[in-house]
């Protein structure tokens, strides 16, 4: 029976292609945070190969409670949750996305050098921690964020 596959066998036709799978990430993040929402319009702008799928927080109960992700935790930095199952916070999220964003490649690989890394967690834990502020300071309401000068 040389050169016979079995029925029940399946052969690769090549290497996987993530951009290829049908299922998408879900980046899970705070709708109440009008800067967090512009910055989801941004990125869902720039993932040309539809890879991310957001979730708000008000409608991520079930899938925070799948994937053992408490509501604190949160609050502190967006989520992703891989097709393959995996969570990452904050900016292991940022990174995680980024190798699968074309425009956001040499991010995703700057961030592979320790100093990189290092630099970018402080900044990120910086906006996370103030992004009410931003929001107000920004005025994102709905669809957009200007500048607010009065002040």
């Amino acid at each position: 029976m040389v050169g016979k596959v079995p029925e029940r066998v399946q052969i690769p036709l090549g290497p996987p292609f993530l951009i290829m799978n049908a299922a998408k990430d879900q980046l899970i993040f705070d709708d109440g945070c009008g800067f967090c929402n512009r910055g989801v319009r941004l990125l869902l702008r720039l993932d040309w190969f539809k890879t991310i799928t957001p979730v708000p927080l008000s409608a991520a109960d079930d899938l925070l409670a799948r994937n053992s992700i408490p509501l604190e935790a949160m609050m502190n930095a967006m989520h992703l949750v891989t097709r393959d199952g995996r969570v990452f916070a904050g900016v292991e999220a940022v990174r995680m996305f980024g190798t699968r964003i074309p425009l956001l490649f040499p991010l995703a690989f700057a961030m592979r050098l320790g100093f990189v890394m290092r630099l970018t967690k402080w900044v990120y834990k910086k906006i996370s921690g103030n992004r009410y502020a931003i929001s107000r300071r920004l005025k994102c309401e709905g669809e957009s964020c200007s500048l607010n000068r009065d002040n």
